[in-house]
């Protein structure tokens, strides 16, 4: 089995059950920081734009990653993560949400209203 092929058997495996609470965990986050990013994750699948540019697995770390910018989650940066799901799962994801954000702004500022207690 070539490297190529036996990185998307890992990628598969690791993305056919929702680990994103283990990585929330690690990097400090909170309960209710998780359940926003999922959230955001649900709003942002549900909206008619949304046209599936990243897995579910992949768009959940954006999510997460978004949240953690929100509330300055230092170990959450890019590279953080980055890092942190190397090695929590031998693999690496980078958060991209720079690539679709921009047009989910409305959505994403009323999910994340919920973490400054304006919508409880």
């Amino acid at each position: 089995m070539t490297e190529a092929s036996e990185r998307m058997k890992r990628v598969a495996e690791l993305h056919k059950e929702d680990r994103t609470l283990e990585l929330a965990s690690a990097l400090s986050m909170t309960l209710k920081e998780w359940l926003t990013a999922f959230t955001l994750k649900e709003t942002i699948a549900e909206h008619p734009l949304w046209s599936n540019q990243r897995s579910p697995h992949s768009h959940m770390i954006d999510c997460i990653h978004i949240v953690a910018l929100f509330t300055k989650n230092k170990a959450a940066s890019q590279k953080g993560i980055m890092n942190k799901t190397k090695e929590l799962w031998g693999l690496c994801t980078e958060p991209r949400a720079f690539t679709w954000k921009h047009l989910f702004q409305d959505e994403i500022n009323e999910v994340l209203s919920v973490l400054n207690g304006e919508e409880e």
